[in-house]
């Protein structure tokens, strides 16, 4: 049986309305060696992706706390990456920028200012999920890791195909409207789901942390307002921030300051 036929099978629903939760395939599955085409056509998408500008809804909890906010986003591969946390009124809740040699957290209402960390700790302070500026982007547009490269792949019975990477992660591919694409992957610490798909890349992202990791997160991420390969200026992903802004660490501001908390959270 081809690649094509075996993904036919729908036993998943994928729609505009809130996603479900998608139910992993059980079974050991069984070998398949014609998947290339088909793992080529899912993540070419998100393989084509340098740049993007973006709205995200975020939502959910890490550890204890409730997460809630919308955050506007611009990503330049390999590691540049600008958040900016979006406040009814006044100026943003923090700014995010990376870059391949430096990481800043500026929060302006606080005047408060992290230089010393990089963007993993940055991003794992802010959302609980421990990941680097491009596998960040490697997240949000479907390619679970910056650079795919195929192993293997099996054949489950629920017509799912499961690749498994270079860098211990696996893709589940499945068609939706006769494409096939990313539904779901597994990659160190991380359980990620993939619905309602335009033009082969997701616009509902959830994140789940594994045991293994030092937070327990889940958050749903909606997409929108998506533009693709757009020119960026570099200087978006730099910022000197004035001396009014005092250094800080994580650990100072940890008890503090929680920048998506959600505000109806005590």
């Amino acid at each position: 049986m081809g690649a094509r036929v075996a993904l036919g099978i729908l036993t998943l629903t994928l729609c505009a309305c809130t996603p479900r939760r998608i139910i992993f395939p059980q079974d050991l599955g069984r070998p398949l060696s014609s998947y290339h085409e088909v793992f080529s056509a899912a993540v070419d998408p998100c393989r084509r992706v340098h740049t993007m500008e973006l709205m995200l809804a975020i939502s959910g909890q890490a550890g204890d706390t409730k997460l809630r906010g919308r955050v506007r986003g611009a990503f330049k591969r390999p590691m540049s990456l600008r958040l900016e946390g979006l406040s009814p009124f006044g100026p943003p809740g923090f700014v995010l920028v990376t870059g391949v040699d430096s990481a800043l957290l500026l929060l302006p209402r606080e005047r408060r200012v992290i230089m010393d960390a990089t963007g993993r700790d940055l991003l794992e302070f802010l959302a609980g999920v421990a990941l680097d500026p491009e596998d960040f982007g490697a997240v949000l547009t479907g390619c679970l890791v910056p650079d795919p490269n195929p192993l293997r792949a099996r054949t489950f019975g629920n017509g799912w195909v499961g690749v498994d990477l270079e860098g211990d992660a696996t893709l589940f591919l499945h068609e939706v409207d006769g494409i096939p694409v990313v539904v779901a992957g597994r990659r160190n610490g991380l359980v990620v789901e993939y619905h309602n798909h335009a033009r082969g890349l997701p616009r509902s992202v959830q994140v789940q942390t594994t045991s293994s990791s030092r937070v327990a997160t889940n958050l749903t991420v909606s997409l929108s307002q998506v533009s693709i390969n757009i020119d960026i200026d570099d200087r978006a992903f730099l910022m000197e921030p004035s001396n009014q802004f005092a250094p800080i660490t994580i650990e100072e501001l940890r008890d503090t300051v929680v920048p998506l908390k959600d505000s109806s959270q005590p």
